[in-house]
């Protein structure tokens, strides 16, 4: 039995938890199921490091570029300093944004053996600041494993002059399940046993996926703010993690 598989099975049957994960025929981990849980009185903040073998390159952070000052700053959830991976054929990717805004958002999904985008859509604008989802199951797009590929979002604040475009980029490469071994693996005390997981096999973007998805469903629930924000700032993205500190509510 794959030892993967085999450390999540040990994880759900110690306590309960009302995520139900299961695998697919590829062995990716999908989360059926969030719902409340009650968190433990020390909780578990993740102490995330990328795989021995991850690749070393990353996100480029956007912010202003050239037009008036207070302009929106733009990020993806990305490690900067490497590759973040995911096991999932389609994963949620998450970005931020510091203020709402009305300019154009374009999110485009390239693979490197392609000159055409894989995908290039437009984006409803953000009502509000914060974090952002987009999942690539809306567009029914999958990544194949051990290919990187590259996500970028971009705000038109000038038609007339694309040098004002405020722009971010990350990078994703999807991994053989049976890659993502964890040794060693002791934190995992609470009800977020997939979230930790996911963070000590180095697994960036389904750890974010599944907190995220958490918050989604208690957004009330502090210990899940700083769960991410401790996250965020394992990569550098310590306005988006500060952003999470001061959330009482909300997705």
């Amino acid at each position: 039995m794959n030892y993967l598989l085999l450390g999540i099975l040990l994880l759900l049957n110690v306590g309960s938890w009302n995520l139900v994960p299961a695998f697919s025929e590829e062995g990716a981990m999908t989360d059926t199921k969030i719902q409340s849980g009650q968190a433990s009185s020390e909780p578990y903040m993740p102490i995330y490091k990328p795989r021995p073998h991850s690749s070393i390159t990353g996100r480029v952070d956007g912010g202003f570029r050239g037009g008036k000052e207070g302009e929106p700053v733009l990020r993806v959830l990305a490690p900067y300093d490497h590759v973040g991976e995911t096991v999932k054929k389609s994963p949620a990717l998450y970005w931020y944004l510091s203020q709402p805004t009305s300019y154009h958002i374009t999110f485009t999904l390239e693979d490197p053996r392609h000159l055409k985008p894989m995908l290039e859509v437009g984006l409803k604008s953000p009502t509000k600041a914060g974090i952002q989802t987009i999942r690539l199951t809306d567009y029914e797009r999958e990544l194949e494993p051990e290919i990187q590929y590259r996500w970028h979002l971009s705000l038109k604040v000038d038609p007339e002059s694309p040098s004002k475009d405020i722009h971010a980029m990350g990078i994703i490469e999807r991994i053989p399940y049976d890659q993502a071994i964890v040794e060693g693996r002791t934190a995992c005390r609470d009800l977020r046993d997939v979230f930790c997981l996911y963070v000590e096999s180095g697994l960036w973007y389904d750890a974010v996926q599944v907190i995220s998805d958490l918050i989604s469903a208690n957004p009330r629930d502090r210990v899940l703010r700083l769960q991410r924000a401790a996250l965020l700032d394992k990569v550098g993205l310590l306005d988006v993690a500060e952003f999470d500190r001061t959330q009482n509510g909300g997705p």
